[in-house]
């Protein structure tokens, strides 16, 4: 049974982790998280996730959910 993807692996953040770091500080895109370096600046695999957590409010998606949006 394939997991949920829910975190960034290279910083071991999690997508809630993140999604509440955007509202706190007014965060709208993948670029201002990666500039603070709290995701997407090492593998970047997660940057599709965290483009579509911030589109959705969603945290947790099936492998390759970005593909089928």
């Amino acid at each position: 049974m394939k997991r949920n993807i829910t975190r960034c692996v290279c910083h071991q953040r999690t997508f809630e982790e993140l999604k509440a770091y955007c509202h706190e500080c007014d965060i709208k895109t993948t670029e201002e998280l990666v500039e603070r370096r709290l995701c997407g600046c090492g593998c970047a695999m997660c940057l599709p996730y965290v483009q579509l957590m911030l589109q959705t409010g969603e945290t947790a998606f099936k492998p390759g959910a970005f593909l089928v949006r």
